[in-house]
């Protein structure tokens, strides 16, 4: 079903956001749309982000700001650095637009003694306001002090030249296996099992 405002489009809003309560007549962007919910994250100017639901908000003009960027994501780690991501999203659910029930990629290999997991993301929204996406970054940053290697790779889909990499690999370079062209590859791995959800 086709959203009825656009990522980027200025609205007017009226009404009371999930977080920070009353807004009256006050102008913002949206950023996101939750489907399961059908409200909207939006982008309060001189305000507080906040998400609201369709009846609180009010198209101003007919072209939205900008277009939207998609991104390419992928994450690779041990099976026990997963585990934490996926004990971190499930101590704070109920999530809005939960990126993790939208992995478009789950691949599972064996190197010397160790499982790893990669996930991948296709031409989707990764928003940092996204709680999921918080979740998942704050908990990488973390593994280092654990030991836990990963390799966390965002690409911007229209501005190659707009990527971000974090990755801890020093300890294991089992986790180094995206190569980035035009789009991000997995490298061949020996033991992989798993396909791409279509």
């Amino acid at each position: 079903m086709r959203n009825r405002y656009n990522y980027g489009e200025l609205v007017k809003v009226d009404g009371v956001g999930k977080q920070f309560g009353k807004v009256k007549n006050k102008l913002g962007f949206i950023i996101e749309k939750d489907i399961y919910y059908q409200e909207y994250y939006i982008e309060i100017i001189f305000g507080e982000n906040d998400w609201f639901s369709e009846e609180s908000i009010e198209r101003i003009f007919k072209e939205k700001r900008n277009k939207a960027e998609k991104f390419q994501v992928r994450l690779c780690t041990t099976e026990e650095g997963y585990n934490l991501i996926k004990a971190g999203i499930k101590e704070k659910e109920p999530i809005s637009n939960n990126k993790f029930k939208k992995i478009n990629i789950y691949k599972k290999f064996e190197k010397d003694g160790k499982t790893y997991i990669i996930l991948g993301w296709k031409s989707v929204l990764w928003p940092i306001s996204n709680k999921s996406i918080k979740i998942l970054e704050k908990t990488i940053q973390e593994f280092r002090n654990s030991n836990i290697p990963f390799k966390y790779v965002v690409l911007n889909e229209n501005k190659l030249t707009d990527i971000r990499i974090m990755e801890f690999c020093e300890n294991d370079n089992n986790v180094d296996v995206f190569s980035i062209e035009r789009k991000i590859k997995i490298k061949a791995t020996n033991n992989s099992r798993g396909k791409d959800k279509k």
